[in-house]
């Protein structure tokens, strides 16, 4: 036994199991070939003691014969005590004579476990005695037990030396291989697929090496391909715009993406997720919020682009378009929420300022259609009041009533000016323009519209000109006061407008080499309202940066100043703490007044000598009172309602137009229309066109189309009389 290892027994093994077996199975045909030999043995012993009891018992017949036909008893004794001690096998001797008489008997073991052999004697046909003889195989069967034990002895030791043999050849040739193979398997299970297992000597060890080698080339491509959808999906997931996330029915997060974070203002997901447990108090403006969310889900099983509204991290609400749904169980039961959400506040604000830069639109449309038709009532107005003014003489009682009436209509025309302004119709072109006048409109409009509980107080000592387009400064100084109201909406407070000259700070050597102007028009806004911080005033120029409430402000109100500012070379300065209010000042660069005044120059009243003048109008007030001003300058006027008319007669006669003048709009065909064609049909004839108001055409297009000049209604007499002398005595060649 001590061929074998103590594990051979204690762990079961293949070699083990085989050789148990392969053992248990020759034992068993050992013990059935022992059965087998064991019943053969018998019934050949039970046969070869039959003829061996018969043989003895006829040689015993024929020795006893002699003596017992002679009545020899001493021999019969004799000869009976030599087959008793002589021969193993007869176990007794009776002899008895033809009359039953008994001559011997000795029999050594009990009668009914011997074997019975009788043998009757005769002479001369005559009995003369019986001869019985009994005996016992023992001796037999205890050589045949002897045998058998021999075998089965031999039989183990060939047993045993077969496990040696076989546990050898086992460790040789099987466990060898099955190793090698268990080994490479758990190569493979520990991930490396790289190293192919060898090949076994055995067919079906090799089989099973061939399987687990395509097995583990196809694990490792599956691996791979794993690995590039894991590469694919984790790009997708953490680069994605949207914020993905997998949430649990209570309120916690399960992963999350770093867009995310982003949205609510978290550095990475990992803080996103420990900081936010309970998201239902922590990110949703209110707890019912996210209650609709469940409710919608848990009856729709899923939501798509709901909006929501969540909060950011520093407080401030974000409005999210969440699309989501319930993930569940086999059992139908949900286990967790995963969705995409984005945050939608930046577009609901663009469709917010789109929808008001829509209603400014149409304002701005509606103001243009006012603006033209009061413009045409104004001109009828102007007219008439000059033309009364030109008539009174030396009434200078009546002279004053219509320059009342006159200032009335230019406070009128200033009121169409205002509203074309607000509504930002008016052409963007830079001019010379005093600077005062524009703060002294704003100053006007502020106080109708700004509460009682706000006091406005304004400085006004500038008399400067600067290069503006009036249109963006009045829009400049509407947004710092309409700010400065909001930062004291809710306290009330005072709004300070001062406007005043200042000279450059350098001297006359360093400017001389510089870009920077010799005077500058500081205007000052000044409001007591809340303030800012250092780092809200950094950024208060930024397009879309704004602290009011959602709905109170687009974020583009400074930066429009900024913007203006900044094209007409000014500078602008912001000094502001919390709870001291906030100066705004604009500094522009002034220009010479002497420019300004010569432009301003009282321009002479020039008249005509009878020129043919073609005026065309579609108001009959107009054309009326247009007809009798130029016929009272010393003109020869013929007034067309429509623009096809003045066609048809210039057509018949070319040159007996000197000047075209006409309205822009009118029915069917626009004056700009009527100006094309007869430039077609006189190309030198010069064209005035005037306008109430026209968002079809500035004066840049004017001047292509080939129109001398456009005057803005409603007419001044002087300026209008001017433009026609300007008009008729132009260089022919320019």
């Amino acid at each position: 036994m001590s061929f074998f290892p103590l594990t051979f027994f204690s762990r079961r093994s293949i070699a083990r199991d085989l050789a148990l077996g392969l053992t248990g199975i020759i034992v068993l045909i050992t013990l059935i070939l022992i059965i087998l030999y064991q019943t053969y043995s018998n019934r050949k012993l039970v046969i070869d003691t039959q003829a061996r009891a018969e043989h003895i018992i006829d040689e015993a017949g024929d020795i006893f014969f002699l003596p017992l036909y002679n009545f020899d008893n001493q021999t019969l004794q004799h000869i009976a005590r030599v087959y008793l001690d002589g021969n193993d096998f007869v176990s007794g001797i009776t002899i008895k004579t033809e009359y039953n008489d008994l001559l011997f008997n000795e029999v050594n073991g009990p009668v009914d476990q011997l074997i019975r052999k009788d043998k009757v004697l005769f002479a001369k046909n005559k009995e003369i005695g019986t001869v019985t003889l009994y005996f016992s195989n023992q001796k037999l069967r205890e050589q045949q037990r002897d045998t058998i034990k021999t075998g089965v002895i031999v039989i183990l030791v060939l047993l045993i030396v077969m496990l040696a043999a076989m546990d050898l050849f086992m460790q040789i040739w099987l466990k060898k291989p099955l190793l090698q193979l268990t080994n490479g398997i758990r190569q493979i299970a520990s991930g490396d697929y790289t190293h192919p297992l060898p090949p076994a000597p055995q067919q079906e060890v090799n089989a099973i090496i061939d399987e687990v080698n395509t097995m583990a080339h196809r694990i490792a491509e599956q691996k791979k391909q794993l690995e590039d959808s894991e590469k694919r999906y984790r790009s997708i997931f953490e680069g994605a715009m949207e914020g993905i996330f997998q949430e649990t029915p209570e309120g916690s997060f399960l992963t999350a993406n770093p867009a995310m974070a982003k949205i609510f203002g978290y550095d990475s997901p990992e803080e996103l997720m420990h900081s936010c447990t309970d998201t239902a108090r922590q990110l949703y403006t209110h707890p019912r919020v996210r209650q609709q969310l469940m409710h919608a889900l848990e009856t729709e099983g899923f939501v798509t682009n709901l909006p929501l509204e969540m909060r950011h991290r520093k407080g401030h609400v974000l409005t999210i378009a969440m699309t989501a749904r319930f993930v569940c169980n086999e059992k139908k039961e949900p286990v967790y929420i995963e969705g995409l959400v984005s945050d939608i506040s930046r577009q609901q604000q663009m469709e917010a300022e789109l929808r008001q830069a829509q209603k400014m639109e149409a304002i701005g449309t509606l103001a243009g259609g006012i603006a033209h038709d009061f413009n045409n009532i104004l001109s009828a107005i102007f007219g008439y009041i000059e033309l009364a003014d030109m008539q009174a003489k030396n009434d200078d009682k009546l002279r004053g009533h219509l320059a009342n009436a006159l200032a009335g209509a230019r406070r009128a025309r200033d009121l169409v000016q205002q509203i074309l302004t607000f509504s930002r119709k008016a052409d963007h072109q830079k001019k010379p323009f005093p600077l005062a006048i524009i703060v002294k409109e704003v100053c006007k409009l502020l106080r109708s519209s700004i509460p009682a509980t706000i006091e406005i107080t304004q400085d006004i000592q500038s008399r400067a000109v600067v290069i503006v387009d009036p249109t963006q400064i009045h829009q400049l100084v509407m947004n710092l006061c309409t700010n400065s109201y909001h930062a004291m909406e809710d306290t009330g407070g005072s709004l300070t407008i001062r406007l005043h000259d200042q000279k450059s700070d350098k001297r006359p050597q360093e400017t001389k080499d510089t870009a920077e102007p010799d005077n500058f028009v500081v205007l000052e806004i000044t409001d007591t309202g809340s303030g800012m911080d250092e780092e809200t005033r950094s950024k208060i120029f930024e397009p879309y940066f704004t602290t009011k409430a959602h709905g109170k402000g687009t974020g583009l109100g400074l930066a429009l100043v900024h913007g203006i500012v900044s094209n007409c070379q000014g500078k602008i300065e912001v000094t502001s703490a919390v709870g001291k209010g906030t100066t705004f000042r604009i500094l522009l660069p002034a220009v010479d007044q002497k420019a300004k005044l010569a432009e301003a120059a009282d321009l002479s009243l020039a008249r005509g000598n009878g020129q043919k003048i073609f005026l065309v109008d579609d108001e009959e007030p107009v054309r009326e009172v247009l007809s009798s001003f130029l016929e009272a300058s010393g003109y020869t006027v013929s007034a067309f309602a429509s623009g096809r008319e003045a066609l048809d007669a210039l057509q018949k006669n070319p040159d007996g137009c000197k000047l075209l003048i006409t309205d822009m709009a009118m029915p069917k065909m626009t004056g700009a229309e009527v100006a094309r064609a007869a430039l077609a049909i006189n190309p030198e004839l010069p064209v005035i066109l005037c306008t109430g108001y026209s968002a079809d055409l500035n004066r840049q297009q004017a001047l292509e189309i080939g129109i001398h000049s456009v005057i803005q209604k409603p007419i001044q007499r002087m300026r209008f009389l001017h433009t026609i002398c300007e008009a008729l005595t132009r260089d022919k060649g320019s």
